[in-house]
């Protein structure tokens, strides 16, 4: 075994004791709403959905077939999540010849706070963070035939999210740098790489071709679309420091700034890009603490290559204060959302998680007391009635844990949900949905003989958690047109 390839073994002892954390650290909590939208999408295989590519829910569609429940959801994720370690190790072997860099890139990157979450959550990251840290590997090293694999990388990435994309132009910039890469272009390799990735990811923009360019034009607009708030720069810049750990971007900037060979300028423009372009977007509005995840493991082998080359007393402080703080979120987390005695029933980190299977069972009681206002005791139309939602949330909520399937567009926001366009058949009962009693959003329809509405309340430890109201209507009488400036960061770009 050679110097460079020792530690490899420790590498894969941190990464699956990383999968194995964030399994116990999920384990038993309910999904999050936006995992059970991606669950209601793998339900309806498809090439392309309205918010992302496909990966998302071809990955839970699976999974699923195979293992049930929450567990049967995110298992595969949490193995993208074990992926991204290894691969971040595997960067920073790249950047340093010293032994001790991967474990110490696989430390960073197993206990990066966000890296937990989404490493450990069925949503497009975990996928995405695995893809773009192992393209980031591997054209750190594309040599000839290599470049295919990067390319497989890369179109596996693009499948996942469309930030990947930011790549492409990153390796642009990169050719007037790197004279390695310029005479690598100078063979097919790099061009039948591209080739490949555009292969892989071709079947999704034809998808996206032929529904108005849905998902790549939410997501644009949705990055670059709103007003330009400088404060949010701020926020963004603190979420740098705190999602990877707060010494990860700091080392990695510091030693890819200083970096002078072929792979650390790749690494560099490959990392540095769609971190430069998150805080751009950041300045349009808010940004999600999630946006930038997909570079952290390589920058967390970058930071790992520039740890070790620090006074060994230093090294270590940075290193161990880093997994520690990682640590103690996530005992935080895993303390608070089951036993919430620091932060109140309905702060985020509890009412994502919580109390959503006993909110399915009263939603079906809720509307089998609608519905016998309305003459239909049985549930308006059986055990899996037509519902109109108030937000696509509430309606992958009730997929999941009411077993409500047949739903129509929410009335808050466009969603997966338009493109399916789903209605009840005319002059049949059908249910109306809304999560917070106290509004009452717009509805899609025409319909006629509705009931009183029948509120819940599911409660934590005595208090609201979440609210619910249902009402049950005796006849569809036909869609009424979503308002247009509903789509304000879609427009026109929502088929018919």
């Amino acid at each position: 075994m050679t110097r460079r390839e020792g530690g490899l073994g420790t590498v894969w002892a941190i990464a699956l004791g990383a999968g194995a954390l964030r399994l116990l650290l999920f384990l038993g909590l309910d999904l999050y709403a936006d995992e059970s939208y991606y669950w209601l999408w793998s339900r309806r295989p498809s090439l392309g959905y309205f918010d992302h590519p496909p990966m998302v829910a071809w990955l839970i569609r699976a999974s699923t077939a195979v293992v049930p429940g929450e567990l049967g959801v995110r298992i595969l994720f949490l193995a993208c999540g074990v992926l991204a370690v290894v691969f971040a190790a595997l960067v920073a072997r790249e950047l340093s010849d010293d032994p001790r860099a991967p474990v110490v890139a696989a430390l960073l990157a197993a206990t990066a706070p966000i890296l937990t979450l989404t490493g450990g959550l069925a949503l497009p990251d975990a996928p995405v963070e695995a893809a773009y840290a192992a393209a980031t590997w591997l054209v750190a090293r594309a040599r000839g035939r290599t470049w295919i694999a990067a390319g497989v990388a890369v179109g596996l990435a693009l499948l996942s999210k469309y930030t990947s994309a930011v790549l492409a132009p990153a390796l642009f910039l990169l050719v007037a740098w790197d004279r390695e890469l310029r005479e690598e272009l100078r063979t097919p390799w790099p061009w039948l790489g591209g080739l490949v990735a555009v292969a892989i990811f071709l079947p999704n923009l034809a998808w996206n071709a032929r529904h108005g360019w849905v998902s790549i034009v939410v997501q644009l607009r949705h990055g670059f679309g709103g007003k330009v708030e400088p404060q949010m720069v701020l926020q963004y810049l603190g979420g740098l420091l705190g999602g990877p750990g707060p010494v990860v971007v700091p080392l990695a900037v510091w030693t890819l700034a200083r970096t002078r060979t072929s792979a650390g300028k790749r690494i560099a423009a490959a990392s540095l890009l769609p971190v430069l372009v998150t805080v751009i977007s950041a300045t349009q509005g808010p940004v999600e603490a999630n946006w930038g995840a997909l570079v952290y493991p390589g920058l967390a082998g970058a930071a790992a290559a520039g740890l070790v080359g620090l006074r060994p007393a230093v090294g270590r402080w940075l290193l161990w204060g880093n997994v520690g703080l990682g640590l103690a979120a996530a005992a935080f987390f895993a303390s608070q959302s089951r036993h919430p005695t620091l932060v109140p029933v309905d702060a985020p980190l509890v009412e994502r998680f919580r109390g959503w299977r006993e909110y399915g069972e009263r939603a079906r009681a809720a509307a089998a007391e609608a519905c016998a206002q309305i003459g239909n005791p049985t549930g308006c139309d059986g055990k899996d009635p037509f519902v109109f939602p108030g937000s696509y949330q509430d309606a992958a909520q009730l997929a999941y844990y009411a077993g409500w399937t047949r739903i129509g567009p929410a009335s808050e926001r466009p969603s997966q949900l338009d493109l399916w366009n789903e209605r009840p058949a005319p002059g049949t009962p059908f249910l109306r949905w809304n999560s917070d009693p106290g509004r009452d959003p717009k509805a899609l329809f025409r319909g006629e003989g509705p009931s009183r509405p029948v509120p819940f309340e599911v409660l934590l430890d005595g208090s609201v958690l979440r609210r619910g109201r249902v009402t049950a209507w005796k006849s569809y009488l036909g869609p009424l047109r979503r308002p247009s400036v509903d789509l304000h960061y879609l427009q026109d770009a929502l088929p018919p």
